[in-house]
């Protein structure tokens, strides 16, 4: 059985839905939790700044989990600091730090304010940042982590009047990308859950006939992979409804046009061609996919890069 005995996980968004969720799962297989959210309330376990985290807290107390409760808002640095440092007084280790922390509000981009994107992005991609940033020179030293960056659907496909929640998350994939490769030398693993489950956040659109099938079942047990020793790095899984999948981005078989002949009537011409031609090709970093480049148009141009 997959335990996190004497590991330390912090997990933001832990007041409610998933976090909640998160928290209950790693406690009950041993981990020890920092909890923070931005919501109120009384707490079991010992509090910093403010009362914090009424049900998780009083859950983890009663499952006997040792842990810290902060009430604060992920945007401010200082006080996830401060957060922090306490953590690491208290436990001289962090093991996990899921970024779980977002907020949700659909609306149009025509109605939307420059303040709205800015909170959406100030929470789910800043918050991430600012809690990744703090652990990241500790997980260092003891030559171990595991951080989970929450994305969403929206933010890998799009969907009506989900701009700034589309942005956000999906910026958080391409931060996976990059930070999972500085953290390979030192057994740091960076992935990207996208999960989808029945909390209050999605509830009211999902229809009432599928509802009972988004337990927190496969994204529970897609979180605790994902903080294990044995997990994966710079990857991006979809969990949601017993399903449990890995996704990508790939570039579609290109089409090779001539450059004196390369015009955009062209392109226009032969979309059909060009849209989806396979095969698939995955690069495994922006520097892979400008080698791809070269080499398609050197050996046109009978140029040895080798």
């Amino acid at each position: 059985m997959m335990r996190f005995d004497e590991q330390v996980a912090v997990v933001t968004g832990a007041g409610a839905g998933l976090g909640r969720a998160y928290a209950i799962a790693l406690a009950e297989r041993g981990a020890r939790l920092a909890i923070i959210d931005s919501g109120s309330g009384d707490s079991r376990c010992q509090s910093y700044a403010g009362a914090g985290l009424n049900k998780t807290a009083r859950t983890l107390a009663e499952l006997g989990a040792d842990c810290l409760s902060f009430q604060l808002d992920v945007t401010d640095s200082q006080a996830l600091k401060s957060a922090i440092e306490t953590v690491l007084k208290r436990w001289g280790r962090i093991d996990i730090a899921i970024n779980n922390a977002g907020i949700h509000t659909p609306v149009s981009f025509d109605s939307l304010s420059f303040e709205q994107w800015q909170r959406q992005l100030d929470v789910d991609l800043n918050g991430s940042f600012h809690l990744t940033k703090l652990v990241w020179p500790q997980m260092k030293r003891q030559n171990y982590g595991r951080i989970v960056m929450t994305a969403g659907a929206s933010g890998l496909y799009g969907d009506m009047h989900e701009t700034p929640y589309s942005t956000s998350k999906m910026a958080l994939v391409g931060l996976v990308n990059s930070l999972a490769k500085e953290g390979r030398d030192y057994n740091i693993s960076v992935n990207t859950l996208v999960p989808e489950a029945l909390t209050a956040m999605t509830a009211h659109h999902l229809s009432p006939l599928v509802k009972p099938l988004f337990s927190t079942s496969s994204v529970n047990a897609t979180l605790l992979y994902l903080c294990s020793s044995t997990a994966c790095s710079g990857q991006h899984l979809l969990a949601a409804a017993g399903s449990v999948s890995h996704g990508m981005f790939v570039e579609f078989q290109p089409l090779r046009i001539v450059e004196d002949g390369c015009k955009p009537e062209v392109i226009a011409q032969r979309w059909d061609e060009l849209y989806r031609a396979q095969p698939c090709h995955f690069h495994e970093s922006g520097e892979e996919q400008v080698t791809a480049w070269a080499r398609r148009s050197a050996a046109e141009h009978h140029v040895d890069i080798e």
